[in-house]
């Protein structure tokens, strides 16, 4: 089943991951880690209204937006498969086309950007985030690392495609789980894996483990939904749902970062949960359903691959004409001129990796993931003569 406002809804996580990326790459009001700063802390005018832009803009929750979307949308796609070791099979070899090959050019690009034309300079006025790209050379070890997703240094967002193939791994036999179990047998799996990952916040598969099973639970949440909540209340729920979303990391210090996640967690479940299930007319359904905007969902996964290195390379130049004085006096402006262009430029870089790279791999996998499949039925009509 394919609903194309949550297709949609990944474009606009991409999108709040790029401005975030944008409004963090100057220390506003010499503030080098505005992010890690709460919004009442801030000090300065333009430090406090960039703090705010990076509520809306939240990088963070639209993380969390992506592996709970991810959790469900692979759920709902083995649902449609015989529970087969085949069919797994066939799951694996679509994952790792639709994730690598796109990653593998873009990391390429990277390399050969930063290896050719890329000098390494301390900017006045920038963050610690923006300062600690590319200080040292690319060495063959760390590009293979790099490739393989054993380091994820080359490319800012490409933790967390370690994360999805890390989660993937055992995908199978959460889905098997989910769906064997009743509802309060899914709800105390959940409690466990949320255990874990407050045990371990440290390592990021285990933090968000328990988000990839909320999404995968999705289904059972929606009829809950259906079952307990008056429809009439859904509108509400929503906007409650976006506030908690947003803000999760502002109420939470980075040292609480699991119960950030989790409220995170939570509020994007219902957000999608009621999307999916389409039967509340709400504005954000409306602004999923603009051309534009289902077009950016439809590229988003190249898009949030190639924006870091776009915006990387936009900013080093920009860097290259100003003044130490126009930075710090003018960081908001210059962070929304980056934004602008960084994200235009990104848009039609996307449409050519998914045209040119993404489209033909998926297709790849799916024709790979068809003929698994034939040998599964196959296999199956076999096994049903010898029994005759």
């Amino acid at each position: 089943m394919f609903i194309t406002k949550l297709e949609s809804l990944r474009g606009i996580a991409a999108l709040m991951v790029a401005i975030s990326h944008c409004l963090v790459v100057f220390a506003v009001d010499q503030n080098p880690m505005i992010w890690d700063t709460s919004p009442w802390e801030t000090q300065g005018t333009q430090a406090f209204i960039t703090r705010l832009l990076l509520i809306p803009f939240n990088g963070g929750a639209a993380v969390t937006i992506f592996f709970v979307l991810s959790g469900y949308v692979l759920g709902l796609s083995l649902d449609r498969k015989p529970r087969q070791f085949l069919s797994y099979f066939a799951f694996y070899m679509k994952r790792i086309c639709r994730i690598y090959p796109a990653y593998l050019v873009c990391l390429t690009c990277i390399i050969i950007s930063i290896l050719f034309f890329h000098s390494y300079q301390k900017f006045p006025n920038t963050s610690l985030w923006y300062q600690a790209w590319y200080q040292q050379g690319i060495s063959w070890e760390n590009a293979l690392a790099n490739y393989a997703l054993y380091e994820t240094n080359l490319n800012q967002i490409a933790w967390t495609l370690k994360v999805e193939l890390i989660m993937s791994l055992g995908f199978p036999f959460f889905y098997l789980m989910s769906r064997k179990r009743a509802a309060t047998g899914n709800f105390i799996l959940l409690l466990i894996l949320m255990l874990f990952a407050f045990l371990l916040s440290g390592i990021l598969c285990f933090l968000f483990g328990f988000v990839f099973y909320l999404g995968l639970i999705m289904p059972t949440l929606i009829e809950t939904l259906n079952q307990y909540v008056a429809q009439s209340v859904w509108n509400s729920m929503l906007s409650l749902s976006l506030i908690c979303l947003l803000c999760a990391r502002s109420i939470f210090s980075p040292a609480n970062l699991f119960y950030a996640v989790l409220l995170e967690a939570i509020s994007a479940a219902l957000v999608i949960a009621i999307l999916a299930d389409g039967k509340v007319d709400v504005f954000l359904g409306r602004v999923l359903d603009i051309p534009i905007i289902r077009k950016l969902g439809q590229i988003s996964y190249s898009f949030y691959i190639y924006h870091f290195i776009i915006l990387y390379w936009l900013a080093w130049g920009l860097l290259q004409l100003v003044s130490p004085d126009i930075s710090a006096a003018f960081p908001i402006l210059l962070s929304l001129l980056l934004a602008v262009t960084s994200v235009i430029l990104t848009y039609y870089v996307a449409l050519l990796s998914y045209h040119g790279v993404e489209l033909p791999m998926i297709r790849c996998g799916a024709l790979i993931a068809a003929k698994i499949t034939n040998l599964l039925e196959i296999s199956s009509a076999r096994v049903r003569l010898l029994r005759k």
